[in-house]
């Protein structure tokens, strides 16, 4: 067996490596189920971005969640796999992912799930533009939902800028030519807020300030990792390193407009987990309305020395949140 099947189908007899894609609502949608033994529960994980699939990198991102959990990667409308079996439709999908059409995707997959796995209840990890959906439909579905886990929790677009803006200024306060800039990057947020090609390119430098000041302990992104991953296609590979905005033209209206704060419910234990160096998704602005969500049990954890990707930074940390959490 080659090194590359070795990783692809690494457990077998109690475990399950699954890699399917089939139609989600009229669109085929790619799904990877990886565990060591079917008997631990199953968890769903709502990558981020939008578009930032993670099935690709589940080898370096999520190794050790496999032993513990039956993993479910899906790349949403328009990422990576999900976008090069509707390549010749991506325009039209484009167009679309209002929060309705990804919840209805989150059933579909659940439906899905259930043909080929048997579970009662599943575990909802959301990651950052993933959390606003995850937390959307667990806060809907505490039938289906066992727990919700937000990692770098959605809150509010705008405000998150805004308020990064500001723990950004204090940081930099004794650099004037920084402060300028940082004071330049929040008077370009547009309003009406949209993701338009001048305001991302601003966001980019915003994003490297921030990785300067504040997101300093962060681990860089494995693009070695990535260009070498055995879950890819080199097309897919393409499609991961040239991301294309235009792609999420439907959901990124959906981001601007979201407001977690809107229903603050949720019906099952609800576990928050940020890393304290992530200025992407500041927990503080969670952290201002914790006291207010209801849940049978909540917690929110900040990890020291981590960033937006807590989870990499700092694997150990997260994992044993999550496990304690879930056991």
């Amino acid at each position: 067996m080659s090194r590359k099947q070795e990783i692809l189908q690494c457990y077998t007899e109690k475990g399950i490596c699954l890699y399917e894609t089939p139609e989600i609502n009229g669109i085929r949608q790619y799904i990877q189920i990886r565990g060591a033994d079917t008997k631990a529960p199953l968890m769903l994980f709502l990558h981020g971005g939008p578009g930032g699939s993670m099935a690709g990198l589940c080898h370096v991102m999520q190794p050790e969640w496999e032993h513990h959990f039956t993993v479910v990667n899906w790349d949403q409308r328009n990422a990576c796999k999900t976008y090069l079996a509707n390549k010749s439709n991506a325009a039209a999908i484009s167009q679309s992912g209002t929060l309705e059409d990804y919840m209805a995707d989150i059933d579909a997959v659940i439906a899905y799930l259930h043909t080929v796995y048997d579970f009662e209840k599943i575990i909802i990890m959301g990651f950052s533009w993933g959390s606003l959906i995850g937390a959307e439909y667990a806060k809907r579905h505490g039938e289906t939902v066992s727990h919700y886990i937000g990692v770098g929790q959605f809150i509010h677009y705008i405000d998150g800028l805004h308020y990064s803006c500001e723990w950004l200024r204090k940081v930099v306060k004794d650099a004037p030519a920084d402060v300028e800039k940082i004071n330049a990057f929040e008077n370009s947020i547009p309003d009406p807020p949209q993701m338009t090609p001048a305001f991302m390119n601003s966001l980019q430098g915003f994003s490297m300030l921030g990785a300067k000041y504040i997101a300093k302990d962060g681990r860089a992104f494995p693009i070695k990792s990535l260009l070498t991953s055995p879950f890819l296609r080199f097309g897919e590979k393409m499609a991961m390193v040239h991301g294309n905005p235009k792609l999420f033209s439907g959901t990124y209206q959906t981001m601007l407009s979201h407001d977690f704060r809107n229903n603050l419910h949720f019906d099952m234990p609800v576990l928050f987990v940020s890393g304290d160096e992530d200025f992407v998704c500041p927990n503080e602005l969670l952290a201002q309305h914790f006291g207010q969500i209801t849940a049978p049990q909540k917690k929110n954890v900040v990890i020291s020395k981590a960033t937006h990707t807590c989870f990499y930074d700092q694997p150990t940390a997260f994992l044993d949140t999550i496990i304690d959490f879930t056991k």
